[in-house]
């Protein structure tokens, strides 16, 4: 089913979109820009970086702080790196590849990249993966905006 996102109806009907391609995209997307907890239906749905827009991203290690610690240290937020790839156990790729899993099943072999690019201060995501209608190969490339 490859409903467009966001919702369009046409003729008193959803309208769908003609390659599985469009509606993946779209759907991604949708889960990026959805913070954890922001979806009533589904508390998990969602990406966890709109989740962190008042904590601290340290460009030099590439990790996230929190901004209001407990103790008088600067303690990690998160034990994660924003760049690396789904292989690595310690990167948010791992969690938003885990997210594409779960809510998306039109795509198998999963693989996500995170890249920090320090000079543009923004962070890479490409998605890639096969179609399950057609076997054929998927690619999605999009970037997140930091926030400090």
């Amino acid at each position: 089913m490859n409903v467009l996102l966001p919702l369009q109806v046409t003729n008193g009907r959803l309208a769908y979109a003609s390659k599985s391609q469009m509606a993946i995209d779209a759907f991604i997307e949708l889960l990026l820009s959805t913070p954890c907890g922001g979806c009533g239906a589904d508390p998990e749905f969602g990406f966890i970086f709109n989740n962190l827009k008042f904590e601290i991203f340290n460009e030099k290690e590439g990790v996230i702080y929190d901004s209001l610690p407990q103790d008088n240290s600067n303690s990690k937020l998160y034990d994660k790196k924003v760049s690396g790839n789904s292989k690595n156990l310690n990167t948010f790729a791992v969690d938003l590849k885990k997210a594409i899993e779960q809510y998306e099943k039109r795509l198998t072999e999963v693989s996500v990249s995170m890249t920090y690019l320090k000079n543009q201060k923004m962070i890479q995501i490409v998605v890639e993966g096969i179609l399950m209608e057609t076997n054929e190969p998927y690619k999605y490339t999009t970037s997140i905006n930091l926030w400090n």
